[in-house]
């Protein structure tokens, strides 16, 4: 089962990478640098907060899940990779 569901994800997160370049059509007079600062605020700001929210169970909120433990671990290897 445990195959099914990483198959499934990164399945999600090949759909989202392959579809952030669907627009390109639509913005062929903005500058290089504009379109990638919009695709930037939604793929690494508007987007994964959308999805930390869906993925909250009902009752939670961020901070008491932040402050269960661990979070500050995900966020040193979350920076040192994007570092990396």
């Amino acid at each position: 089962m445990e195959i099914i569901i990483g198959l499934i994800i990164i399945a999600i997160g090949s759909f989202g990478q392959s579809s952030s370049y669907v627009p390109i059509n639509k913005v062929k007079d903005w500058s290089w640098e504009s379109f990638w600062l919009v695709q930037g605020i939604f793929a690494w700001l508007v987007f994964p907060f959308l999805g930390a929210q869906l993925a909250i169970p009902d009752g939670s909120s961020l901070a008491e899940l932040w402050s269960a433990g661990g979070a500050a671990g995900a966020v040193i290897y979350g920076v040192l990779w994007g570092i990396g």
